[in-house]
Parts: C-alpha cells; structure tokens; sequence
C-alpha cells in the first residue's frame, strides 16, 4: 500500500465529491463503484438535468453540500422555495434513510448548513436601476427598439446631470419629468415620441405585483444594494428564495448577477474556485433574449471561469440552454427524462451525444429507465476532458429535504451576521428628491418672473421654457463628448 507523501495531499477545496455509486447492470460484470466529481474542475460549468420528479433538485442540494464542506461559497436560486431545509438536519425522509447503506452511513451523517437566506423571508436582494443600465432593464421591460434607444438616451440624461437612479420611484420620476418637457428637450434630441414613453410607463406598471403573494420590479431596486464580495466570503450557502418573484424579473436578476460578478471579481486564475452558481429553472434566464444578449452571456460564461466562478444550470431540458453555452458545460448531470412526443424525443437524443460513449451503457435508452434519484454523470478529469458516461444512484443529502417554517425562516434571518448590512433600506436623496427641487425652483422662477409687455403668462412660459431649454442643451453637450453605455452596462465601467 504506498502513502501519500505531504506535499500531495490534496486541499479541503480539491478533494474529489463522491457524486453516486454506479448502477451498471449485471452483464456487464462490474461491481458498485464511487462516482466523482472535481470542485477544482466545476469552473467549467455544469448542468443538471431531467423532468419533474426526477431528483435533479435532491443532486442539487447534496452538489451544495459538499462544495460547503470544502469551504466553497455557493449562490442558488429557488424558484419552488423548497431548499431553505439546507440549514436543518435531515433524517425525516424515509427514502433517504434507505439509501444510507448503499454508501455506509448512519445517523451521525445528518447535519445542517450555514445558510444566508435571501428574497422571500430573507434578506431583500437588491441592486439599483443605475446598476443594473438601461440594456438588462430595456429587457426586464421587453422594450421595442425605438423604446430602447429613448431609454438609453434618459439613462444618459440622468447621468450627465447626476440625477441618482437608486430605486424604482427614481425612474418613474425621471419619466414624468421626461413626458412633461418633453418639447423642450426633442430641441436638443430630436422627436421624442410620447407614444414611447406611454409604452414605456405601461411595461413598468405591469410589473408590479398583483397580489402581496407575487414580488414585482419595484422589489428588486433599492438600497443598500448587494455587495457582491459579500457572496464569497466564508463559504456560506447563499439562498435566493424567488418562489414569489415574477419569471421577467427572475430572469433579468440573473443576467445582472452574472454581468456584475464578471465585472466586479478579479482574476484568479483558472485553477481556483471562490464562487459557484447554481440557477435552478435556467431557462427563464434564456426566454426572450435578444441575440446580442445571449452573445454577451455566452462570452460571460466562457470567462468567468478566470475569475473563479462556476456555473451549473438546473433545467428539464438540455434544449433549454443555447447550444454555444451548453457546450461550455464540462460537468453533465442527466436525470430521467420520458420521450413520448417527437420534441422529446429530440431531447433525449440530444443529451444522450451530450456525454462521452461508454460501450457498456446504451446512454439514449438509460435516459428513459432511470429511476428516482438515479443519473448519468460524466464529469471532467484533471485535464479537463470528459470522462465516459456513468450510470449511478446519487448520493442521499445530509440536510433536510422539506423547507423551513416561516417562523424558521425569521429565526435563521435574525441571527445572519449580514442582517446589520440589509435589513434596513436606506432612502437616501436621489432622482425623485432632485427633481422635486427642480420643480419647485421653477415654480419659484415663474411666480417671481417680471412681466414682458405681451402679457406676464407669456414671460413667465419663456422663462420656464428657457430653463429646460438650458438643462436639455446642457444634456446634448455632454451627450456628444462621451460614449453610450454599451451591452450589458456591467462590461463597460457603468458605475458613476
């Protein structure tokens, strides 16, 4: 028996995860063996797969678990709101329970986990309108282009006059002040159509909440916004509760959080891993998304790996995923998936070429016969090439599988070190205050004007035209010096 010499120990962060044991069937004369994944390897992207009721969700939770005891920090979204059981014990789920000999466990296995809840029940979530820019907020709003250049164009406004754009009472503000002047400002900018602003005030309302059951826009924006660094740090579970939360919205929240982790993070190199992601129901990240959008994603995931982020989207469908970026996911995980209609059966046929051949599994028919809790995994060896596909029984979680009470939840919340940081929302003075100062100070210039001899009506509409006039040429100055915001404000420096 050889042992390891010191200096090839493995680190806590790189020791490989014991995904499942293989199910191979009895011809092919091959006993149980452990199926890995490398943490060092999951910067390479991943996916989980396969129809509801399958286990992806169970694969998910354990995946978590285990990058935790590695000290690995990990950001998932919950779209169902069934995941806050990380932070519990499990043990109270008699499937498994059952699993516990298959990989030689007991009692002692059960445990809960560090985890920072966000969204329903937890901490807000939020980032403000200047910080997210006119393009992901154009597509939260699934604006025309006409409409999307008129937003960029009063986003451009908002800066150059320092008219701060921090919650959604912000923008609305900036919009009425927009509509009401609107013929002084089209002097400096050309036509600005009312018919796109109406539209634009209309795509606004409709993301507000129609219940106090549904989260709408005006939730997300605000401070104190989320500092991302906050995400890394510790190695702790980080838990966004969208369960309540509008799909546009959801969708919108990830680009912004991938743009701005892309942004913000520094380089690590290619072989250190602070941060993975997991966005469960990912395809309401791709719904809708304008193809210069999606370039943007696609060329964010092939370099956020460089800053020591993974990502591993949790669909039904491999087909969900945009083909340029399901092939940059290394690490696959494919759960049942039943072919009874020709797009199905698609389906099934393009994750079974997904994976590498193993001349012991027939992959597109196993997709079909896999039970509850049971996958094809292939994940990357340390050279980052895909090893052949394995058919193996997940590992059980350690957690619980049912989710917090609400009481629990507010129990965890009240005792999380990041509560000082966002329990309370700051209203600090932004576009909403300026330009209600500005309204008043006009108001001020129009009663105090002296009357020309047309008529005192008629001086005091110049005047008061003449003070927009003077704040819209101020607008086009600057507008000519300085360059648009681009794609995805995150990628060119939108901060100010």
């Amino acid at each position: 028996m050889s042992v390891q010499s010191a200096s090839t120990v493995e680190p806590p962060s790189r020791l490989p995860i014991v995904l499942g044991q293989t199910t191979l069937p009895p011809e092919a004369g091959a006993a149980h063996a452990p199926v890995v994944l490398l943490p060092q390897m999951l910067n390479r992207h991943g996916l989980i797969c396969g129809a509801t009721g399958t286990g992806k969700t169970v694969t998910l939770r354990y995946l978590v678990e285990q990058l935790n005891r590695r000290n690995i920090a990990t950001l998932v979204t919950d779209l169902k709101g069934d995941l806050s059981g990380l932070a519990a014990p499990g043990g109270g789920n008699q499937k498994v329970r059952e699993r516990l000999s298959l990989f030689a466990l007991d009692e002692r296995y059960f445990t809960g986990f560090p985890l920072t809840l966000w969204g329903r029940c937890g901490l807000p979530l939020r980032t403000t309108p200047s910080e997210m820019g006119p393009e992901l907020l154009g597509r939260l709003l699934q604006l025309n282009d006409n409409q999307q250049g008129l937003l960029r164009v009063i986003f451009h406004m908002a800066d150059q006059q320092g008219l701060l754009l921090l919650d959604w009472k912000d923008l609305t503000a900036l919009l009425d002040y927009v509509e009401q002047h609107r013929k002084a400002l089209t002097a400096e900018y050309g036509n600005i159509s009312p018919a796109s602003l109406g539209a634009i005030k209309r795509k606004m309302l409709a993301l507000e909440p129609l219940s106090a059951d549904t989260r709408g826009a005006a939730s997300l924006f605000g401070e104190p916004a989320l500092n991302l660094n906050d995400l890394t740090q510790g190695g702790r579970i980080h838990l966004l509760d969208a369960s309540d939360m509008q799909p546009a919205v959801y969708g919108t929240l990830l680009l912004w959080l991938l743009a701005e982790l892309y942004e913000t993070l520094p380089e690590s190199g290619d072989s250190q891993l602070h941060l993975v992601l997991f966005f469960d129901e990912a395809h309401l990240l791709f719904d809708d998304l304008p193809k210069a959008l999606c370039d943007q994603v696609e060329q964010i995931v092939k370099l956020i790996r460089s800053k020591g982020v993974g990502i591993v989207f949790v669909t039904q469908n491999p087909l969900d995923i945009p083909e340029d970026i399901l092939a940059q996911l290394g690490n696959r995980i494919q759960h049942a998936l039943r072919a009874y209609t020709p797009n199905e059966q698609r389906a099934v046929k393009a994750a079974a070429r997904s994976f590498r051949e193993n001349p012991a599994i027939d992959t597109a028919s196993a997709i079909g016969e896999l039970a509850v809790g049971e996958a094809l995994i292939s994940g990357l060896d340390p050279d980052g090439i895909p090893q052949p596909v394995a058919r193996a029984m997940i590992h059980p979680p350690a957690s619980q599988l049912a989710p917090l009470t609400d009481d629990e939840k507010k129990a965890l919340v009240k005792s999380d070190p990041l509560r000082t940081i966002y329990g309370k929302k700051l209203d600090r003075e932004s576009a909403y205050e300026q330009l209600q100062q500005r309204r008043e100070q006009l108001q001020v210039t129009k009663d105090t004007a002296p009357a020309a001899t047309t008529g005192s009506g008629q001086a005091s509409r110049s005047t008061l035209e003449k003070s927009i006039q003077q704040m819209a040429s101020s607008f086009g100055r600057q507008f000519g010096r300085e360059l648009m915001r681009g794609l995805m404000g995150a990628l060119t420096g939108r901060r100010r």
